[in-house]
């Protein structure tokens, strides 16, 4: 009896124990999928750039990693919105301390910068914190810019479907459309003056130039800034003009250092884009890019960039990303650094901002960089660039206004000719100036006076 009574528990344990292998088999079918988007969003030889999107397919995460192994010896070379570490053709990529949490069915995306080697087949496994995706890998390729090595055929063993497609950028606005601002500066001192100064200060005060969004330190009341001005710029049928300027580490603690926390950053840009009305252009982060990797408290800054450019364009805005001046970065540098960023959203990139260069130098300089990135468009800052640059950029005397406000359409890449920086304001306390921003009437009828119009 006691035999029968062993076998029988024997035959009863192992019956609970099969149960139990077949229940932890179903929880491993169940465990947390991801479905990963791969993109070659430019490629040349020997390099190339990538967008990864990932949507969590299972329960909320507050961190994740991401791992896949490259099939043709590819590296990563810069990573963006995440921190990677390679292993021979091994990749694992974590989660910057702002885009860890992501939601059932949630998405987020980091991009990178690689090189490769005869070819450049798509990996077609990913992991997401250890647990193989379920969902397809997605392979869309985007098609070689003229002066591009062209992408080899890549036969990749899972099913390619397109990447979703970007809220389409507003289209460019006509000529003589842009926004005049009667709430600035200049327009208070061309009120206020009389005889001549008046004559000069008019051309300051009634020529469109860029709302700069300056309010860092109060998100909701920046918020409605942008709102009054873009909704004052609807109204009147213009098109308004936005520099958005608080980047963490902005102008490396400079005369106009500041800028939000690391922290904040990606908040306070969808805060200040659900106050955008209409389509206006908007100038993202002046000297961000030229400054890159200068200062210390910059953050994940290639990462705040591509979020910003994102938020903005798909509340209306027209996005070019700013990359300094003709006598700042090489075109080599800045072409590496605005592929790092990436168009997905943004139009192009912006030049001379705040600067002295003359249109002739940024227009040369600006196709170089242009035709390196598929005919990407531009737009240049002729604010202050009518006699060029004397060398200084912190209140220089003998400039001269530039070419007014307007759009281009010579089919050289060149967009549009804008007034980005408020001319009179001041660049900071050097030259007699008063602080940053602050109104200086010498420099202004200075400024007007030398105009060549």
């Amino acid at each position: 009896m006691s035999t029968r009574r062993t076998v029988a528990a024997l035959i009863s344990a192992a019956a609970v124990a099969v149960a139990g292998l077949t229940a932890a088999a179903g929880a491993a079918q169940a465990a947390p999928g991801c479905k990963i988007d791969y993109s070659i969003t430019n490629q040349w030889s020997p390099g190339f750039g990538a967008n990864v999107n990932i949507t969590n397919l299972g329960d909320p995460i507050s961190s994740w990693k991401v791992e896949w192994t490259f099939g043709a010896g590819q590296t990563v070379t810069q990573l963006w919105n995440g921190s990677v570490t390679s292993s021979g053709s091994k990749v694992t990529v974590t989660n910057a301390s702002w885009n860890g949490s992501l939601g059932k069915n949630a998405s987020t995306s980091f991009g990178f910068n690689g090189t490769w080697s005869g070819s450049n087949p798509v990996p077609t496994s990913f992991s997401l914190n250890g647990t193989t995706c379920t969902g397809v890998v997605t392979t869309p390729t985007s098609t070689p810019t003229p002066t591009q090595t062209p992408t080899p055929t890549v036969t990749p063993t899972v099913t390619p479907t397109p990447t979703p497609t970007p809220t389409p950028t507003p289209t460019p606005t006509t000529a003589s459309s842009f926004y005049v601002d009667t709430k600035t500066q200049a327009y208070a001192a061309w009120q206020s003056a009389t005889g001549t100064n008046k004559d000069l200060l008019a051309k300051i005060a009634l020529n469109p130039a860029s709302y700069w969004v300056g309010n860092w330190a109060d998100a909701s009341h920046a918020q409605q800034e942008v709102a009054d001005y873009t909704s004052r710029a609807q109204a009147a049928g213009k098109t308004g003009i936005i520099t958005v300027y608080a980047i963490p580490g902005r102008d490396c603690g400079s005369y106009s250092g500041g800028g939000v926390s690391t922290s904040e950053y990606a908040q306070w840009i969808d805060t200040i884009a659900r106050g955008i009305k209409g389509n206006p252009y908007v100038i993202l982060e002046p000297d961000a890019l030229a400054q890159l990797g200068d200062c210390s408290g910059q953050g994940d800054r290639v990462g705040f960039l591509q979020y910003a450019a994102k938020s903005l364009t798909l509340a209306g805005g027209r996005v070019f990303i700013d990359a300094g001046h003709s006598s700042w970065l090489s075109v080599d540098t800045a072409v590496n650094r605005l592929n790092q960023v990436g168009f997905q959203y943004a139009v192009g990139f912006a030049l001379n901002t705040s600067n002295y260069q003359t249109t002739e130098a940024s227009k040369s300089y600006g196709q170089q960089i242009s035709q390196r990135l598929g005919g990407k468009k531009f737009v240049i800052d002729t604010s202050r660039n009518g006699n060029g640059s004397n060398g200084e950029w912190c209140n220089p005397r003998g400039r001269a206004l530039g070419e007014r406000s307007t759009v281009v359409n010579d089919g050289s890449g060149l967009e549009a000719l804008l007034w980005v920086k408020l001319p009179g304001e001041s660049d900071g306390t050097c030259n007699g100036g008063p602080a940053a921003g602050q109104w200086y009437n010498d420099i202004a009828l200075e400024l007007a006076r030398n105009a060549k119009w």
